[in-house]
């Protein structure tokens, strides 16, 4: 049979257009066997769970996911390359637009093939109980996770619960609640069934665990809480964070867990990965995913020693300073030592000198330091004499408000936003490197997608139980984070703090528009954060507290109409 009959109906069936599916499997089928006969196998069955998860692909390397879930934000401005206007300023963002349509449309063919897993579970009678049971486990955790991404960008969507193999007119739009309802409901049934592996991430973590399962449920706990006003979820979103982080301390160093070799990605701390490996990839060469890019400026030309970068979503002044003096996690999200990477300069240097000199440029010039805000000239001045003879003329960028010109290094005064539009301009993301390759070119990070941590589920836990009234809890789980950070213990919260500390503990793998928008803080931290709209995210945002149903949707459904559309587009 030709395996890749169901993708491929899929994918021709977009079901963010919901629309029919009259040719759906047997038209393109050349075999004589059976789409039912060939899932009912072991061999067939497992292909169709692991093409579920395939599509979590589409959207954590998809090149628009820092559009969809960075830009309009506190954290993150243009550089070389402006972000999308629609998205870092709103007013022009339509149901027309691309990337929006991209996201929901992807999010519900994700959600589809989710679906098959359960449709061919109740015809593969003689496959294990138990293992199909465990696998559509999985592939309802999967579902319900697109369904979490989609009600925190569209509000209510319509509900797709069974896999469609007819035509189909339409479905409705369900409200906000009903979404969330039954994201719960399919969680609650799953962590009740107690199919699933406790954890997975100790062997890649690449599949659904309890854990992941019990994790995604507090996450949509902790916003189903906001947006319906329900306190008691509050409650509800801090026991089920504790259950996953079961009095786990974070134990691993935060620059080994994120160590560019990848030895930390199977740590116990990364619940749930979209999984790469470069040892059993069939497509060595540019194979792999691109983060290695992202959140880093320009540094030249393809015929130099440096690695490619996306020239947008530099890190705001905002998430600089979110770091605090001692923060640990500082010098292991940003580079701040950049030697000569002009091709053929007279040091043989270039931007992976750092990493294959064991994570240092001792014995190599120092072309550029980009000193920390908090970093002072007795700090640049202790960092010059442990190599004196090779950074005794680093030129030295401060990442802060007033800094200098970086590309000439002349020394002219520049404002933070001036400088990063430069070429070398301000310290480029590190976090995400794959120091294995090495490579100058995208798509060469074979390192795994965290989508899902510990960390983070510690800071679920900490929001949830400040809104819960738990202050004392709050704060524990608070500071079990900055600990590890090697910082002193906060001693007040509020929302601030939490955002602060997201945005330190999770740079750059963070949903950051998400945690603005459920916090209700997406036009106060615009206001003060987003160069491009501040003093008026109030008027530029407007309505537009939700993302718009694109336009190809409500065409495509026969039960949507314009009046289903939006706040702000209509």
């Amino acid at each position: 049979m030709n395996n890749k009959i169901l993708s491929i109906a899929l994918a021709a069936c977009m079901a963010g257009t919901l629309s029919s599916c009259d040719d759906f499997l047997t038209p393109s089928n050349k075999s004589n066997v059976t789409d039912d006969q060939y899932f009912s196998q072991k061999s067939g069955f497992e292909t169709l769970v692991n093409n579920s998860y395939e599509h979590l692909r589409d959207i954590y390397t998809n090149k628009a996911f820092c559009t969809w879930f960075e830009a309009g934000t506190d954290m993150y401005i243009s550089a070389r390359t402006n972000i999308s206007d629609p998205y870092q300023k709103y007013e022009t963002l339509d149901a027309e637009d691309g990337d929006n349509k991209t996201l929901y449309f992807d999010c519900y063919t994700g959600i589809r093939h989710a679906n098959a897993v359960k449709a061919y579970a109740a015809k593969a009678s003689l496959l294990d109980k138990a293992y199909l049971d465990k696998r559509v486990d999985e592939a309802r955790v999967i579902a319900a996770h697109y369904y979490y991404l989609l009600v925190n960008c569209y509000g209510g969507v319509p509900l797709m619960k069974t896999f469609v193999e007819t035509a189909s007119t339409g479905y409705p739009r369900s409200t906000t609640e009903e979404t969330y309802d039954y994201i719960i409901s399919e969680l609650e049934s799953v962590v009740a069934n107690n199919n699933l592996e406790a954890s997975t991430a100790a062997n890649g973590g690449g599949r659904v665990s309890m854990e992941s399962a019990k994790g995604l449920l507090a996450q949509v706990y902790l916003s189903a809480a906001w947006d319906l006003n329900k306190k008691e979820y509050f409650v509800k979103a801090a026991d089920m964070a504790d259950q996953v982080i079961r009095n786990r301390a974070l134990t691993t160093s935060f620059a080994d867990l994120w160590k560019a070799d990848g030895s930390g990605d199977d740590n116990e701390e990364f619940i749930w990965d979209v999984e790469y490996d470069h040892a059993t990839a069939n497509n060595k060469v540019n194979g792999g995913n691109s983060w290695s890019t992202w959140y880093s400026n320009y540094l030249g030309g393809n015929e130099d020693d440096i690695k490619a970068t996306s020239s947008e979503f530099v890190p705001s002044l905002y998430a600089l300073h979110c770091f605090e003096k001692g923060d640990q996690r500082y010098n292991a999200t940003f580079m701040k030592e950049l030697p000569m990477v002009a091709k053929g300069n007279s040091a043989h240097t270039g931007y992976w000198t750092w990493y294959k000199n064991g994570e240092s440029l001792k014995g190599y010039p120092v072309q550029r330091y980009y000193r920390a805000w908090y970093e002072t000239d007795a700090d640049v001045e202790a960092w010059r004499a442990l190599d004196p003879d090779n950074r005794k003329d680093t030129y030295v960028i401060p990442m802060d408000t007033t800094t200098v010109e970086c590309e000439q290094m002349n020394g002219a005064v520049k404002t933070y936003e001036e400088m990063v539009k430069q070429v070398f301009g301000g310290s480029v993301c590190r976090k995400f490197d794959d120091a294995s390759t090495a490579a100058k070119v995208g798509s060469t990070d074979y390192r795994d997608i965290h989508i899902m941590t510990l960390s983070e589920m510690y800071l679920v836990a900490a929001e949830a139980y400040y809104k819960a009234g738990d202050i004392t809890k709050a704060l524990a789980r608070l500071n079990m984070v900055r600990h590890r950070a090697g910082l002193a213990d906060a001693l007040t919260i509020d929302i601030d703090a939490i955002l602060k500390e997201r945005a330190c503990e999770m740079f750059g793998n963070s949903l950051r528009w998400i945690d603005l928008r459920r916090t209700q803080t997406l036009i106060e931290h615009n206001n003060l954060h987003n160069p491009d709209i501040a003093g008026e995210a109030a008027l530029r945002i407007g309505k537009k507290l939700l993302r718009p149903i694109p336009q190809a949707a409500i065409d495509a459904n026969n039960l949507l109409t314009s009046d289903d559309q939006n706040e702000g587009y209509k």
